[in-house]
């Protein structure tokens, strides 16, 4: 009698290839996600660096910082409003010049947390992920 040659994957390996990348997956996905709100704090830096420009040449020409609150007042700075459409930050500026971002409402554990930058350049907030200076 000839034996029939096996053709395909039994049930118990296919289920042990799903178990190893189930373990992968759950081992890579918390650093996924860390990179992506690394990335998120990286432009909302980028922005407040823009903001901490425009406030220093605002101040050349007036004497003054400026603290918007409309369009008008951002293009005073020579941006455009950063807090129009759906921003993962909201950004503000305070009478001395100090930029701060805070986290949008649907960011999870980060909701609410802010990164600053004075007009001196010193970073700070309570955002993990806040440069440093």
């Amino acid at each position: 009698m000839m034996k029939m040659a096996k053709n395909g994957y039994t049930l118990t390996e296919i289920l042990m290839v799903v178990i190893i990348l189930a373990i992968l997956a759950s081992m890579t996905l918390p650093r996924l996600a860390s990179q992506t709100e690394k990335a998120n704090v990286s432009e909302g830096a980028g922005i407040l660096g823009a903001i901490r420009q425009g406030e220093m040449a605002y101040r050349l020409d007036t004497g003054s910082y400026l603290s918007p609150a409309s369009d008008a007042d951002w293009a005073k700075l020579g941006l455009d409003n950063p807090n129009t459409g759906t921003p993962k930050f909201t950004y503000s500026v305070d009478g001395a010049g100090t930029g701060t971002a805070t986290r949008a409402a649907d960011a999870g554990s980060y909701a609410g947390k802010t990164v600053t930058l004075t007009i001196t350049g010193t970073w700070g907030g309570d955002h993990p992920n806040v440069p440093s200076n």
